[in-house]
């Protein structure tokens, strides 16, 4: 059962991650922050791309400290730096210091993030791999949802600035909590219950970080989450704005935003469930097809708004999963948190670029439509290249003296 407590670790973990409590939220601050110094939309969307730029940079550094160091030391340090900086938001006057301070918190705060919890959940679990990582990664689902309520009513009530206050301490209290209570690093082989054949097999197989670049599928999953992430998080950012030009009232935002949580958490939930009976590629089809639909349904406008958020939401949720699923399967756990970390970075120009590509459409034309026009190619070029890569990867195994590198 020690795996089961240790699984809920990272789950809570994850809830306070900085994608929860930050980078997907951010678009909250828009109109107040924006409206406050006098910022156009497109230097707001710089922000969350000069973050998303130092979270790319951050991801291999955590991997590495992640397998060197062990997830807990890393997600403590990650958790206190992270929660600190985030929370000294709340005294910037400038925009050179708001996009310092939000990159520095993003940039310290992933050491608590992917790498560290997805790398603990690949070390207790094998056989109910996929639902494993779903429910880690559920975690970020279900914190974005909170913090986004969280931060919306602090903003209307108090303003921004007392928001990053109140949602950082919460967030810090959460994961000091969390580290002391359940999380805990396996050092050991995979518990038996998790092992696929009755021989079981070695934590410490598969191959390097190096020669995983080196391998065409390695570029394949990390290009084709480039191009979700893209669309995924440009169209997500610019929601809240994006809503309340169409008309929309506070409590419809809410709720349209709160319905792309939903999506994400059963995006998570459904797709690693799914990922331990039917082939990565059938997963992945399935969950590209919902946001080629969610962005046909965004060029609507209003009335197709929600359930729109809610399959672009479950794209966002399943990604992670699959990525990471793909990763453990393909290269094995040798070096994984650093494999993954330098995946994700990879597919983090995605949401670097995003942003400020539909945040530029807008400043040009006045509108969202045209830059949306676009997104629906996306997933279906996603799709192609994820096509073009090993049918059914087998990880090779390396011995246990090989060297990381």
């Amino acid at each position: 059962m020690k795996r089961w407590s240790v699984l809920v670790g990272c789950f809570l973990g994850m809830s306070i991650a900085p994608p929860a409590i930050l980078l997907i939220p951010l678009g909250l601050f828009m109109k107040s922050v924006a409206g406050e110094f006098g910022w156009s939309r497109t230097e707001f969307s710089i922000i969350i791309s000069a973050a998303a730029v130092c979270n790319a940079l951050v991801m291999p550094l955590a991997g590495y400290l992640v397998d060197r160091f062990g997830a807990t030391r890393v997600a403590l340090v990650g958790t206190v730096l992270g929660c600190g900086s985030y929370m000294c938001l709340s005294l910037t006057h400038s925009f050179g210091a708001f996009v310092a301070i939000t990159a520095l918190s993003v940039a310290l705060g992933n050491l608590a993030s992917y790498p560290a919890f997805l790398f603990l959940t690949q070390r207790w679990f094998d056989k109910h791999l996929g639902l494993a990582f779903a429910i880690t990664s559920s975690g970020l689902a279900v914190g974005t949802g909170g913090f986004s309520y969280l931060i919306s009513q602090n903003i209307e009530l108090h303003g921004w600035r007392e928001a990053f206050v109140v949602a950082g301490a919460i967030a810090l209290v959460i994961g000091l909590v969390n580290l002391a209570v359940f999380v805990r690093d396996n050092k050991g082989a995979i518990p038996e219950a998790e092992r696929r054949d009755e021989q079981g097999q070695l934590s410490q197989v598969g191959l390097t970080l190096g020669r995983a670049m080196a391998t065409r599928d390695f570029w394949l999953y990390s290009l084709a989450f480039v191009l979700v992430l893209f669309g995924a998080v440009g169209s997500s950012f610019h929601l809240p704005a994006m809503l309340s030009d169409w008309g929309a009232s506070a409590t419809q935002i809410a709720g349209i935003v709160a319905a792309g949580s939903a999506g994400s958490l059963s995006g998570r939930l459904f797709g690693g469930a799914l990922l331990d009976h039917l082939h990565t590629r059938t997963v992945a089809g399935i969950f590209l097809s919902c946001q080629l639909v969610g962005f046909l349904m965004l060029l609507e406008g209003l009335n197709w708004a929600l359930p729109a958020s809610f399959l672009i939401g479950a794209t966002q949720g399943a990604e992670i999963d699959i990525l990471g699923y793909l990763i453990a399967r393909r290269f094995g756990r040798l070096a994984y948190a650093r494999i993954f970390g330098s995946a994700f970075a990879v597919t983090l120009l995605g949401a670097i670029i995003g942003p400020i590509a539909l945040g530029m459409a807008f400043d040009k034309s006045g509108s969202y439509r045209m830059g949306l026009m676009l997104f629906p190619i996306l997933p279906v070029l996603a799709f192609g290249l994820l096509c073009m890569s090993a049918k059914s990867p087998k990880q090779p195994l390396i011995s246990i003296a090989t060297n990381v590198t």
